[in-house]
Formats: structure tokens, sequence, C-alpha cells
């Protein structure tokens, strides 16, 4: 009997950690552990942690490191990592797949760590290194003993190399700490050779999507 209680929390993701580093993910989510009322996502103040509303049972942790204007302003990173913006929701898309209640691993603990726009489709450089460190060590106490398991990046820059990419030795150096980053291939759509960073990065796990023409 344990040992198939066993089998079925590695089916759901149970005990794995994995970091979202895109823009944010909507924790008022019913999917995500929130409420599911629209009313708190309107009234979330996405500066500040409203008492009740963040952590939850699936978004346990995170951080934005943007902030609301990037790319309009410099960044500015606060404590509350939600998915908001006009050009928001792509984060908590990616997380939905990953840990939502109909998700692939719906038992796993999301961290959403905001790297990209609220009002653009850009992500910061910066705030990308600072989400890799983050995702290592998510309390801040300088031992990694908190990591998480695997680090999400659904974006990366076209035709990118790994030997001239920041990013990419964060990725090599996250490998040597044992958190595995899995990474998009491309967003070029249908060319040849599109891969990108850090999905090039040698020890990143590059995945493709094949279900739009």
């Amino acid at each position: 009997e344990k040992q198939r209680e066993t089998a079925s929390e590695i089916e759901d993701g149970s005990g794995v950690k994995v970091a979202v580093l895109d823009s944010g993910i909507d924790y008022t989510h019913a999917a995500l552990g929130g409420s599911g009322d629209l009313v708190d996502f309107e009234n979330n103040d996405p500066t500040t942690i409203e008492l009740g509303t963040f952590p939850t049972t699936k978004v346990v942790g995170g951080y934005d490191f943007v902030g609301s204007t990037w790319p309009n302003t410099a960044e500015e990173p606060d404590p509350d990592p939600i998915d908001d913006g006009p050009e928001g929701g792509h984060g908590t898309h990616v997380a939905d797949i990953i840990g939502g209640t109909m998700g692939v691993a719906p038992g796993v603990d999301l961290y959403a760590v905001k790297v990209c726009s609220s009002v653009s489709t850009s992500c910061s450089g910066i705030a990308l290194i600072q989400g890799m460190e983050f995702s290592l060590d998510p309390n801040g106490d300088g031992k990694l003993s908190d990591r998480v398991n695997i680090i999400n990046m659904s974006l990366g820059s076209s035709y990118g190399q790994p030997f001239d990419d920041d990013l990419s030795a964060a990725v090599e150096n996250a490998t040597m700490a044992g958190v595995l980053t899995v990474a998009s291939a491309g967003n070029s759509g249908d060319k040849p050779y599109a891969n990108g960073t850090p999905a090039a990065s040698p020890s990143a796990l590059s995945v493709a999507q094949t279900a739009v023409p």
C-alpha cells in the first residue's frame, strides 16, 4: 500500500517545487488555489500582498523582480508576484498547465517568479538572473537547501547561443546545484534552426510545442 501511495505522489508531482519565471501568476485564480472571485483580482494592489491572498495552497511562494510598469520605467521589484496588466496572463497560463487543478502535475508547489512585463511581451535580463538566484535560495539565507527542483522558462532569445548568454550560464550553475531548467525551444514560429537561449544551454531540457499549426 505504501508503494502505491508513493507512486501516486510521484505521478501528480507532490513534493516537487517548480519556479515559473514568467509574467507572474494570478494566485487569485480558483485553479491555482485562490478564491476565483474576480473582485479579489480587480482589487489586488500589485505592489503589496493583501492579507490572506498569498501564498495559496498551490502558489506557495514567489517574488516580483520587475514591477507593473517596466520597461516604461526601471525595474521596480516588490514582494507581490501577481500576473497583472494588459499584457499579463502568460505566466498564469503556463502555471496552470504545469500545476493547476487540471494541470499535468496538480500536486506540485508553484513559485511565481515575475521577470516579464505587465505592459509588453518583454522579459528583463536583470530580473531573469535575479529570478534564477531566487529559485536556488527562495528564503534568501545564502543556503541552497530550500532550492526548487525545476525552473520553467517558457521564453527565450531567438537563435541564441549558450556561450555568450548570461542566462545560459545561470542555467548551468543551477544544474550544478541540482536544479533542472526547462525552457521553450523557440518562439519564432515555423522557422528552421530557431532554437534560442536559455534552451540552448547544454544542460537545459529544451521543449517545443507542436499543438498549433
